[in-house]
């Protein structure tokens, strides 16, 4: 406390002491920490998609799986050999059943382990393929996802602008009231005449100034 109250140039190491008996200033936390968008996102992997079987426990499966699918093609041919045996006559028919005996035995054995490992290398391989599925489907929804934000900015401004620049729509003009007066209607245009009905016309005006000129005569005479 004594080297905290001196003051000016009598105190020296003043500040050394500070220093040393607070520390360093820590400096201040990044206030604007990466967004989560600028990570790649994880594949959020649902309890559904936890893999019964572990890579090591498939990898003993498939050993013996391997090992089983031997010693099986080695019983398929023992028994061959025991009926190619009775067929020469080197054992007769109670030796040969006695000795597929034993082997039907191994071989039904074989037979269950193959099946119980190769479901469990089956089961393993499929819940890969599921998870591969659904990682492939979320990597591309993510895509698609980046792509819709890039470009609804763009196409929000565009809309906006085109309500903007569209001028509004002339107002329909009121209709007229009918007028209550008599309305004169138009005398309907005659249909031009063909060429018949022209040279009827002019038959019909010849006998006129025939009949005419007879009726002339007729006065004068």
């Amino acid at each position: 406390m004594l080297l905290l109250q001196r003051k000016g140039p009598k105190a020296p190491f003043a500040p050394l002491i500070l220093i040393l008996l607070f520390g360093k200033k820590k400096p201040a936390p990044n206030e604007n920490p990466p967004s989560a968008e600028s990570k790649t996102e994880a594949f959020p992997v649902p309890d559904s998609l936890k893999k019964s079987i572990t890579a090591t426990d498939v990898s003993k499966a498939r050993d013996r799986l391997r090992l089983v699918s031997l010693e099986r093609d080695i019983i398929g041919d023992a028994l061959t050999k025991i009926y190619e045996a009775e067929t020469k006559g080197q054992i007769n028919e109670s030796e040969k059943n006695q000795l597929l005996q034993r082997y039907k035995t191994d071989l039904k054995r074989v037979d269950g382990e193959i099946d119980t490992q190769k479901k469990t290398v089956d089961l393993y391989d499929l819940e890969s393929a599921k998870e591969d599925l659904l990682k492939s489907f979320h990597e591309k929804m993510l895509e698609i996802d980046l792509k819709i934000r890039q470009i609804r900015p763009s196409v929000s401004i565009t809309q906006e602008e085109k309500i903007i620049q569209t001028p509004p729509s002339p107002k329909a003009e009121p209709t007229p009231p009918a007028s209550t007066g008599t309305v004169k209607e138009r005398p309907a245009k005659e249909r031009p005449k063909n060429k018949a009905e022209e040279r009827l016309e002019t038959i019909r005006e010849e006998v006129l100034k025939a009949m005419e000129r007879l009726e002339q005569i007729e006065t004068e005479g």
